[in-house]
């Protein structure tokens, strides 16, 4: 059985997995972090593999993923803080690079943290603060020439690096008694299926409340995960809203039932976006994973 060290984040609810990255080839990830999301293993809707030292993720998928990425901003903080030898093992630190764990009363200062993620063509900043177990990340991302086409009434496709998202709204697009027959007949629609990730969000706005349900599917690491939250989903309906008006700062509750907050603006001469919200440290230990001529995960709908 191989085994596997973890640690398991809460990102606004969108429960995130992430192990070190030893170099293991991208198929053995994908692998790896399949049988790892199953519920009867360690659980969860994506996983990434983390060098710290180098300050890189790749998630299993080789996608781009905001929420992951805010996850990793809160794994470094609690790396500063302070971890025992032994812990540092767990977060797959070089001998040395672990630091005596600072007393609990002491206040822990803002910091910020720079990043390469998969599937993103720029370094992403890490807007950190709190304390263990619970922090506020912002990601703050460069952002280049996004497109945003009108594919039918009420649907929008917003492609990011790494991602894209397939936005549904209005009265043509309620949300359906069955998410995942929906979203499969979307994507195949809309010929998604080969996109390394592709979301179908389901959005509104009451009360001048936004809210938004994501489906979220990676082609690579074969998972299709109805979503407690997405930071890329937020950041494209943002983008969406922004290019018919004036508004630049949106607060999206997302399903597990905390918001993101996205705000749009210009960063020396560059457009930028900050995608800001909750990532709480849920679990961390080593995880045995079954070989997989004896277990197979199934697959979902």
């Amino acid at each position: 059985m191989p085994a596997l060290t973890f640690s398991k984040w809460s990102p606004g609810g969108n429960t995130t997995l992430l192990f070190p990255d030893t170099g293991q080839r991208p198929a053995e990830q994908a692998r790896l972090a399949a049988l790892a999301l199953d519920p009867a293993m360690l659980g969860g809707e994506q996983a990434g593999f983390v060098h710290l030292a180098q300050g890189r993720l790749r998630m299993a998928g080789g996608e781009f993923c905001v929420n992951a990425s805010r996850a990793v901003g809160a794994l470094l903080a609690y790396t500063a803080q302070g971890i025992s030898q032994e812990q540092g093992v767990l977060e797959g630190l070089a001998p040395g690079l672990a630091q005596p764990m600072r007393d609990a009363a002491e206040e822990v200062p803002e910091r910020t943290d720079e990043i390469q993620v998969s599937g993103w063509n720029s370094p992403v900043r890490l807007r950190t603060r709190g304390a263990a177990p619970l922090w506020q990340v912002e990601a703050l991302l460069r952002l280049p020439a996004c497109s945003i086409t009108t594919v039918e009434q009420g649907a929008h496709l917003v492609r990011l690096p790494g991602i894209c998202h397939l936005l549904l709204g209005g009265p043509a697009h309620t949300l359906p008694d069955d998410c995942y027959a929906v979203a499969a007949q979307m994507r195949q629609r809309h010929n998604l299926d080969n996109e390394p990730a592709a979301g179908v969000i389901w959005w509104r706005e009451c009360q001048g409340q936004l809210d938004m349900l994501p489906l979220v599917h990676v082609r690579d690491a074969d998972t299709t995960f109805l979503e407690n939250a997405c930071g890329s989903g937020a950041l494209s309906l943002a983008l969406l809203l922004a290019r018919s008006g004036t508004r630049r700062a949106f607060s999206i509750m997302q399903p597990g039932g905390s918001a993101l907050d996205v705000r749009l603006f210009t960063e020396n001469g560059a457009e930028m976006a900050g995608v800001d919200g909750p990532v709480a440290l849920v679990a961390r230990g080593k995880a045995w994973l079954p070989e997989p001529e004896v277990y197979t995960r199934p697959r979902q709908a």
